[in-house]
């Protein structure tokens, strides 16, 4: 038999008080009882039922487990790449407060709700670079995320292309975990500059790689805030940008991946978060443990049946 709750220093002085207390009324009952020259049996009778259900009592606050099972216990997790746009476009405010800062917390949320999966970050505008490599330590890579900046790559632009083949590339050259569970999230509002080539969609097909795409933005767009001003194009004309769903869809379609939307009106993340920890993991780790099932409620049975058997047994104070 084990137990859940082993006694300690302050429980031993708890019941030897009790128990110091407990005899001195005993012995006091039992000088009443022979000046009322009455029998002590049931006396004796009271208190052998109520150091036995005392005994149990203190038997199932130490929780005792026995029945001991060996069970297999199962650690499964997935390996997922964040590609995030930092192009301006994301700087636009048609999604409260921008664009980019509202991709900064759903990663956050995403992350939180990761579970055993590692994230990687690779960030891109016209080119892509990995900012952080997959990882499982989340709390830093949640740094990484709330660090990002528009204006932390030198060339401004959207290759959607640059991004997904470096992700590719990536998976391809990481032979820790299986195909089926390594995924990709691609946040951006879908204005590409880029050409896909045919073949890097045959490859993520043939990989196995999962994409999700989010479109962050709306239809209707908005212009883009630059020092206080927006930003305008060499004619002085102000630049608006908006939401492609068109072509996340068409990409989503090409890589057999899935699209969801955020903007004010619309939040596609708790299906994406439902989604990606549907699909199954790669084994992290798999091992034997001792599982013990808490039988604490016998004693505690025992225990109060004893209790009404005492409250039933009276003391006899007089003789007829």
């Amino acid at each position: 038999m084990n137990w859940n709750y082993p006694l300690g220093a302050t429980e031993y002085i708890f019941i030897f008080l009790f128990l110091l207390a407990y005899v001195t009324y005993f012995i006091r009952m039992i000088r009443i009882t022979r000046l009322l020259n009455t029998t002590t049996r049931t006396l004796f009778l009271k208190f052998f039922l109520r150091s036995i259900a005392f005994a149990l009592l203190v038997v199932a606050l130490l929780g005792p487990s026995f029945g001991e099972a060996g069970r297999e216990v199962q650690a499964e997790g997935k390996d997922i790449y964040l590609l995030t746009d930092l192009s301006r476009s994301m700087d636009a405010t048609d999604v409260v407060p921008t664009r980019l800062e509202r991709i900064k917390y759903e990663t956050a949320r995403l992350l939180s709700n990761a579970g055993n999966n590692r994230f990687g970050l690779i960030v891109f505008s016209n080119d892509a670079f990995v900012q952080a490599p997959l990882t499982f330590d989340q709390p830093a890579l949640e740094l990484f995320v709330q660090s990002l900046r528009t204006d932390l790559l030198p060339r401004s632009g959207t290759n959607l292309c640059s991004a997904l083949e470096l992700a590719y590339q990536k998976m391809l050259n990481d032979p820790t975990a299986a195909n089926h569970a390594k995924m990709i999230v691609l946040l951006t509002d879908g204005e590409n500059s880029g050409n896909c080539s045919a073949n890097l969609f045959n490859n993520i097909r043939r990989f196995g790689l999962r994409v999700f795409i989010v479109g962050v933005g709306t239809r209707n767009g908005s212009s883009i805030p630059d020092n206080g001003k927006v930003l305008r194009t060499k004619d002085n004309e102000v630049v608006v940008t908006k939401l492609d769903p068109a072509t996340l869809q068409r990409l989503a379609e090409q890589t057999n991946g899935s699209y969801y939307e955020v903007n004010n009106e619309t939040n596609d993340m708790p299906r994406l978060i439902a989604d990606i920890n549907a699909a199954s993991g790669r084994l992290i780790d798999s091992r034997t443990v001792t599982v013990t099932s808490n039988k604490y409620y016998y004693f505690l049975g025992v225990a109060l049946f004893l209790l009404v058997l005492d409250v039933l047994v009276t003391v006899r104070t007089f003789r007829l």
